[in-house]
Order: structure tokens, then C-alpha cells, then sequence
């Protein structure tokens, strides 16, 4: 089979429409099978660019071996090479991925495996394979996908195993957000970093597309798929097969003119596929013409890689649709693209590879100086376009001159303070961010350190290089040190951040204004330290309170410093027994930190969270559901951690439960054991579901997730989680009519709660307590049951207990004393209890509207009335 048959074929396809290709198919499939497969394949190459392809005559040989039977057969809960396939996450032209994990369990972690759909044959496809592998294995780089493991099955399919990366593409990620071409521009250069670090290390990427570059909830960019580089190892270059087999292995709308010729690859050829990628990040289409509406395809690639220059991205074909996802109009999107941009755009957009950027790290210096206002180098710096940069960066000094001479000398001292003060804080900023970003970037092996360096390892190091390296600018260096004592609280290394935040909070105590920002923070951080560390409260207060105070300006960077001081006094108000005071600080912090990061960003999601909770621990639950409602509402729109996401979810469970939502809670709690998550989370959820099916009445359902929560349960007894857990089977024993194992399992809650240290009159131990009344109960054993609740309505009056709890007791006793001939008393208990479920509940809850009905039947008789069963469903 010829190339120019594929092609022609190709192109005629593209031309007809969607309706005509079939027919067109099955006419060469008739005349020529081999053929008909192949330019399938290379059709799908050019309608499918989100998809990595192989196109062309550089892919040839690369697919008579593929292998999609392979790929076909791998199903949920197979075991390959030690791994258990979850789910499939994907796939393209050349390759499978499937979410699993380890099938021994050493490793609690989920990985991306992916299975190249082609059989290694030989000892060429073996060692290229080896290359590859060796290749990913010596990246590390924090915006880089990590490799796990890789290897080969019996079978001679190769498999790698990757990072799993839970984030969204680069272009999706700024189109939600709406982010400006600046704020791109400032994650494009993490893109940048990984690809410069690959570079470094000999690889190309060769296939650099915005499905390949992800970024995570907190902005963190990761990037995927070097399974495809090829090594630039000239000492091996004559030899290597590499160079030969799956050279063309691409995305043809974002692959350098070289790779769909089949010529020479090399780091410039990424820097082809960077500017692609930036122009559609910026401009938000790609630089070819296409149908309006569409996407451009492999003729429309071809022909404008024909003409010699791709169209500027200023004069691109976007719509207002495009301006408006960047927060402008179309008018000055235009603008913003025009100049510049355009020409460091155009200038990685070269059809020949040697009149490019000569390296990544050029074309992100020529971005930083664009940035900065500064020429870049990619065009010639004349005087008029030097100077009116100059008048850019000083436009303050500049805006004095046009005043006049007679108020220039006060004006002009006033301006150029705000300017420098300006200036100073930026360079701060930007110093911040590139010394945080070398801390990572740079982190290697001192000599003599064996392994892997540790994140705490990293800042260690760096901490040691801003107290050596900062001495002549305090400000910076305080700086400096806050986000360092900010980054081992979030490693956990707690009693370390404490003496490296105290360090900040002194440098900018002496060398920054009351207000700035920084030392504020660095306030509440140590706060923060200090409060996991000692039992200093009233230091904790002190530092809390100054940095709320004092960071009283209305910049974004002191309403986190305020947000994040509130947060913390809410946990103080909560340490020292004051929950309306937590309740209320809690609050103010999500306000203050929905005005920094705005009403749908994953920070504010959290912190509405936290005030449910807080909410529900108040007995607030009607505002909690209203909160935890609204968290959910904002997460659905957001790419959380999987954990944020479960821990919203199952605390929206828990409040449906709470409110008598029970099949609203059953279903999200069942979905949510369905993902994979920790074991303890697991056991977590079966709880809280068995709790939900005592509710229900559903005794079997009950009794199985009680028992699943207990199997997946690590630790066994020992767990701090286990005697809820066993409460939650004993209340589904009662239900069952398993009575004696009931009343044994909840007597061995009750022992551990006590043991563990909980008060007799705690709220854990009275709740067992009242369970084990009502299992008494249903066990027939009327009289120990009315003893039970009565002594436990003795010990509410002086004990501090929710009003619901009170009231479910309240409604027991009242069963109790009904069943015993008491009517009266039966009477005054559920009065009673009504009183105090209303103080909580809203009036349609289950456990409302059943004391209504206990009211009304108590009222109507006052003599012995026998129900067969003490009703069991309560809230956990």
C-alpha cells in the first residue's frame, strides 16, 4: 500500500460529508481491506486532535503492530503485573489508561497504568521500550507526572505505570475561571518549567497539547504522557532504533511541521507545539483557518504550514465568546495580543525549526520580559518602542511630567514613592515565587544523602538559603521564611515551622509596615504552629487577634490574612468551651475568604463546609443544610481533591441524615462507596449507611454495611473509630431481633466509650445508653427498660445534651411509661419532647411528625397499651 493512495483517500474524506464517508469506506474496503484500516486510522488522527495519533508516512511500520484486542479484553478487577484495574480513564490512537492500585495493598495508592496498544517483537522494540522507561524514570519535577513502575507482561505487552493526575486541561481550567491573558501567562511558565526540565534531561515530549498539560484544584500544573520522547543522546543516535520506530507518534493540530514531514525531532520541536498551545490559551482557538464554528483538521494544518507563517494570533478567528472566558471584550483581547504577543507567539511558530526560540527557557524569558514591560529579545529594540515600555514600567513618574513644572517637585517625590513602593512589592512577589518554585525545581541529593529527597528535606534546604542568602533584604527574607514555616505545616513537621515562623514574624515586625500582608500571615501561621504545638491559648489569641486587627486594608492578601486568623480563633473559641463564639468566628472567616477568592473557588466551598459542621455541631441543622448545600452547589463546578470532594459529599450525607433525608443520604452515601477511597473511609461511609437503613427500617441492609464498615476497618478494635461503628451493627441486631447480641454489642460501646475516657454524662455514653433502653425494650424486657430511661431523664436534667437527643429520649421514656399503664406520664414525656425536637428539627421531619402521632395517642388513653416494637430509628 503507497503513501499517496493513503492520502488521497484521507483528503477525499475529509472533503465529503459526514453522511457520504461510510459509503466511501466501504468501497475501499471492498477494493483493499489492508488500506481501509489504515486511512480509518489516520481519519481519527485528523477529526480527533484531543487524541494522541499516529498520521502519515511516519507511522507506517509503527501500526501493523497494534494490538487492541489487548487493550479491549482489560476489564474492572483484573490483576495485571501486580496492579488491579478500577476503571478505564481513557484512551487514544496508541495507548489505554486505567485508574488502579496496588493488588497487595502495600501501597495505598491509585496510579494511572497505561498499556501502549502495540506487542514489543524483539530485541529493538525491547531496548526502545527500556529507553523509554529509563527516560521518564529520570524525570522529577513537581509540574511532571511521576513513573511509578513499568515493565512487560508474558505476553510482550509493555505497560507504565504514572502518577495519577486529578485535574482538568490547561485551556478548561483558565476558560472556568475566566482568567485574564496575564493570569495565563503566569501558569503557562509552570508548563514551561516541566518541559525545560525534560529538555535538561535529554527528552522531547513531542506531544504537547492542553489534554496532556492538567492542572489541579490549587493551580498545580502536571504533565502527562512522555511515554512518546525520544532520547537526544548523540552518542547513540546512529544506533538507536528509537530514532526510527514511532518517531510520529503525535497530535497532528499541535505537531511541528517537521513531524508530519517525518524529519529531524528535536527540542525545538516542542517549542513548535508550545506556541500552539499558547496561542489557543490566549486567543482561545487554534492559529489555522477553520470552518466557523469548528475545529480545523489535518488539510487545514498542511495548508497553512504550506503558506511558510501561521496567522497572527491577534487577527485569529475568535469570537466574543472567547474574549468574554478571558474577562474582556473582543476589542481588547485584540489589543492585549497585538505587538508583543504576537511576535513571541510568531516566533515559536517558525516553520523552520532553527529560526524558533533556540531553547524553552528563551521563550519563557521573552514572556517574563513582556510581563515586566521590558523589550524582548525576539524583536529589534528601537528607540520609540524602548522608550514607551520605559513610560509603561514608570508611569506614575512619567504622569507627573505632563502636570507641570510648578507642582513636579512634590508631586513627582510622591509619585515616585508610590512607584517604588509598587516596584518593591512586585519584585517581592516575584521573588517569592521563584525562590518557592527553585526550592522544588532545583531540590537534589546533598553528598552523602542516599534516596529520595523529601519535601520536608527540600525546605530544610531552604531554609538554611534564605537565612544565608537574605540578609540584605530583610523584608524579602521574612517573607521568605513565612511561606517556608507555612509549607512544613502543611507537611505536618509542626514543631520545625515554629522557630522558622518566629524567625519571619521578627524580621518583618522590624522591616515592614503594620498592614503589609506577609507579616500578617506569618502571624496567624505561627499562631496556627504554636496551637498544634504547645498549650500556650493565650500567645495563640494574641497573634490571631494583632493579625486581624492590623491587616485592616482591603487588598486580597490581607483578607486571607484576616480569613485565615478567624479560622483559627474559631478552633481556639472551640479548645476553650465557647461554641456560639467558634460559630461565629468560623463565619467570619468564610466571609472574609469568599472576598479573597472569590464565591466559587474551592477555598470558599471548604470553608462553607467547615461552618456546617460547626452549624451541626450546634444544632443548627437547618442553616448547616443550608451551608453544606451551597458547598456542594460550588465543588460540582470545581476540580477538587478527591478527598474534599468525599469529605463534602459524605458531610452533605450526614446533615441529609440528620434532617430525615434518608434516601437522599442512602444514595449519596452508596455512590460514594462505589469510588475508591481509603479503607477507613470506606468503613466510614458503611457506618453512616447502616445508620441510614435503621432509619429506613430496612434491617438486613442495616445489618450487612454495619458489617462491611467493620471488615474494612483498620486496626480492629483498637481503632478510635470502632465503637461507633459497633453501635451502629448492635442498633442493627435490635432491628433484626437479634436481641442478646444486640444488648452485648452495645454493652461493650458503652465499656470502651468509658475506658477511652469519656465522661458518664458525655453526650456518646448517654446516646449508648438510650440505645440500650430501647433494645431492653424490644427484647421484651419492659420494667429494666423504664428504669433505664427514667435514670437517664435524671441524668439530662443536669446533664449538657442536644435538644434532639433529649427529645428522642423523652419519646422513649414516654413509650415506656405508656406501656406500663402510665398514660399520663406518657402524656407529659412526649409534650415534652416536642417542646425540645422543635427547638432543632424543622417541622416535616420524620421524628417530628412521629411525636405528633405519640402525642395524640398518649392524650386519648390512659390505660395499658402494648406496642409490639420500641420504634429503633434514630439519628447516629
Amino acid at each position: 500500500m503507497s503513501d499517496a493512495a493513503a492520502l488521497e483517500w484521507l483528503d477525499r474524506l475529509l472533503s465529503a460529508d459526514e453522511s457520504q464517508r461510510e459509503s466511501l469506506l466501504a468501497e475501499l474496503g471492498a477494493a483493499d481491506g489492508a488500506l481501509r484500516m489504515r486511512v480509518e486510522r489516520m481519519l481519527a488522527a485528523a477529526l480527533a486532535p484531543d487524541h494522541s495519533r499516529v498520521l502519515g508516512k511516519v507511522v507506517v511500520d509503527g501500526l501493523t503492530q497494534l494490538n487492541l484486542e489487548a487493550a479491549a479484553n482489560l476489564q474492572e478487577g483484573m490483576v495485571l503485573a501486580g496492579y488491579r484495574l478500577i476503571r478505564e480513564l481513557g484512551r487514544g490512537g496508541m495507548a489505554v489508561v486505567w485508574l488502579a492500585e496496588r493488588a497487595d495493598g502495600v501501597v495505598k495508592r491509585q496510579v494511572a497504568l497505561k498499556m501502549p496498544m502495540f506487542i514489543l517483537q524483539g530485541d529493538a522494540d525491547l531496548a526502545r521500550f527500556t529507553r523509554e522507561r529509563d527516560a521518564l524514570a529520570s524525570l522529577s519535577h513537581p509540574n511532571v507526572a511521576r513513573l511509578y513502575d513499568a515493565g512487560v507482561l508474558p505476553s510482550g505487552q509493555p505497560f507504565i505505570v504514572l502518577e495519577r493526575v486529578d485535574g482538568i486541561p490547561l485551556t478548561l481550567y483558565c476558560d472556568e475561571r475566566k482568567l485574564d491573558v496575564v493570569a495565563r501567562l503566569r501558569l503557562f511558565f509552570q508548563v514551561l518549567a516541566a518541559v525545560d526540565h525534560a529538555h535538561k534531561h535529554l527528552l522531547v515530549h513531542r506531544d504537547l497539547k492542553p489534554s496532556n498539560i492538567l492542572v489541579d484544584a490549587e493551580g498545580q500544573v502536571k504533565l502527562l504522557d512522555f511515554g512518546i520522547a525520544k532520547l537526544l543522546d548523540d552518542s547513540e543516535a546512529a544506533t538507536a532504533p528509537l530514532t526510527e520506530q514511532a518517531g510520529g507518534a503525535m497530535t497532528p493540530l499541535y505537531a511541528a511541521p517537521e513531524q508530519l514531514r517525518g524529519g529531524a525531532i528535536s527540542t525545538l520541536t516542542d517549542v513548535y507545539s508550545l506556541g500552539i498551545v499558547l496561542h489557543e490559551l490566549l486567543a482561545g482557538v487554534l492559529p489555522y483557518r477553520a470552518p466557523k464554528g469548528g475545529r480545523a483538521s489535518l488539510v487545514d494544518v498542511l495548508e497553512a504550514q504550506g503558506r511558510g507563517e501561521l496567522p497572527r494570533a491577534s487577527l485569529a478567528n475568535f469570537d466574543e465568546d472567547s474574549a468574554a472566558a478571558r474577562g474582556v471584550t473582543l476589542a481588547k483581547l485584540r489589543a492585549a495580543l497585538a505587538g508583543d504577543l504576537d511576535t513571541i507567539i510568531g516566533k515559536s511558530l517558525r516553520i523552520a525549526p532553527d529560526q524558533r526560540y533556540d531553547s524553552v527557557a528563551h521563550l519563557a524569558e521573552d514572556l517574563r520580559r513582556f510581563l515586566s514591560h521590558r523589550p524582548i529579545a525576539a524583536r529589534r529594540p528601537g528607540f520609540m518602542y524602548t522608550a514607551r515600555l520605559a513610560l509603561v514600567r514608570h508611569r506614575f513618574a512619567a504622569t507627573v511630567g505632563a502636570v507641570g513644572l510648578a507642582g513636579v517637585g512634590v508631586a513627582g517625590v510622591v509619585a515616585w514613592q508610590q512607584h517604588r513602593e509598587s516596584m518593591a512589592h512586585a519584585e517581592r512577589t516575584d521573588a517569592v515565587r521563584d525562590f518557592m518554585f527553585d526550592l522544588v525545581n532545583d531540590a537534589e541529593a546533598v553528598e552523602g544523602h542516599e534516596g529520595e529527597v523529601t519535601g520536608r528535606q527540600m525546605v530544610e534546604g531552604a531554609v538554611m538559603r534564605a537565612r544565608r542568602d537574605f540578609g540584605a533584604q530583610p523584608q524579602l527574607q521574612g517573607e521568605l521564611l513565612g511561606e517556608l514555616g507555612r509549607m512544613y505545616l502543611r507537611l505536618g513537621a509542626n514543631e520545625d515551622a515554629v522557630p522558622v515562623l518566629t524567625q519571619s514574624v521578627e524580621v518583618l515586625e522590624r522591616h515592614a509596615t503594620p498592614d503589609d500582608a506577609a507579616l500578617n500571615k506569618a502571624r496567624v501561621f505561627l499562631a496556627t504552629a504554636l496551637f498544634k504545638t504547645t498549650d500556650d491559648l493565650d500567645r495563640v489569641h494574641e497573634l490571631a487577634t494583632v493579625a486581624r486587627a492590623a491587616c485592616a486594608n482591603t487588598t486580597v492578601d490581607c483578607a486571607k490574612a484576616r480569613g485565615y486568623a478567624s479560622s483559627l480563633l474559631s478552633q481556639h473559641a472551640a479548645m476553650i468551651g465557647e461554641p456560639a463564639l467558634s460559630l461565629q468566628e468560623i463565619r467570619r472567616a468564610a466571609a472574609e475568604l469568599e472576598l479573597a477568592f472569590g464565591p466559587q473557588h474551592e477555598e470558599t466551598a471548604m470553608l462553607l463546609l467547615r461552618v456546617a459542621i460547626i452549624e451541626r455541631n450546634d444544632g443548627q441543622l437547618v442553616e448547616a443544610g443550608r451551608n453544606l448545600q451551597r458547598a456542594v452547589a460550588i465543588a460540582q463546578h470545581l476540580q477538587l481533591r478527591a478527598a474534599d470532594r468525599m469529605e463534602i459529599e459524605r458531610s452533605m450525607a450526614v446533615i441529609d441524615l440528620d434532617l430525615g433525608r434518608y434516601e437522599a443520604a442512602r444514595d449519596r452515601l452508596q455512590s460514594l462507596i462505589a469510588r475508591p477511597a481509603a479503607a477507613d473511609e470506606h468503613a466510614l461511609q458503611y457506618r453512616l449507611l447502616a445508620s441510614v437503613f435503621v432509619e429506613l427500617g430496612d434491617a438486613d441492609h442495616a445489618l450487612k454495611s454495619a458489617v462491611a464498615a467493620l471488615a474494612a476497618m483498620t486496626g480492629g478494635a483498637v481503632n478510635g473509630e470502632w465503637p461507633f461503628t459497633k453501635q451502629a451493627e448492635a442498633r442493627a441486631l435490635s432491628l433484626a431481633g437479634r436481641h442478646d447480641e444486640a444488648l452485648a454489642a452495645i454493652d461493650q460501646v458503652i465499656a470502651r466509650f468509658l475506658a477511652d475516657g469519656s465522661a458518664a454524662d458525655s453526650y456518646e455514653v448517654l446516646r449508648a445508653k438510650r440505645y440500650r433502653a430501647q433494645m431492653l425494650a424490644n427484647a421484651g424486657r419492659d420494667g429494666e427498660a423504664l428504669q433505664a430511661l427514667r435514670d437517664l431523664h435524671q441524668q439530662h436534667m443536669s446533664a449538657s445534651t442536644s435538644p434532639v437527643e433529649r427529645g428522642l429520649l423523652l419519646d422513649a421514656l414516654g413509650v415506656a411509661e405508656l406501656r406500663a399503664g402510665n398514660g399520663e406520664k406518657s402524656h407529659l414525656a412526649h409534650e415534652e419532647a416536642g417542646a425540645q425536637l422543635a427547638k432543632q428539627l424543622p417541622k416535616d421531619h420524620p421524628y417530628v411528625t412521629r411525636n405528633a402521632s405519640l402525642r395524640a395517642g398518649a392524650k386519648q388513653t390512659t390505660s395499658v397499651k402494648q406496642p409490639e416494637n420500641v420504634d429503633q430509628r434514630e439519628s447516629s
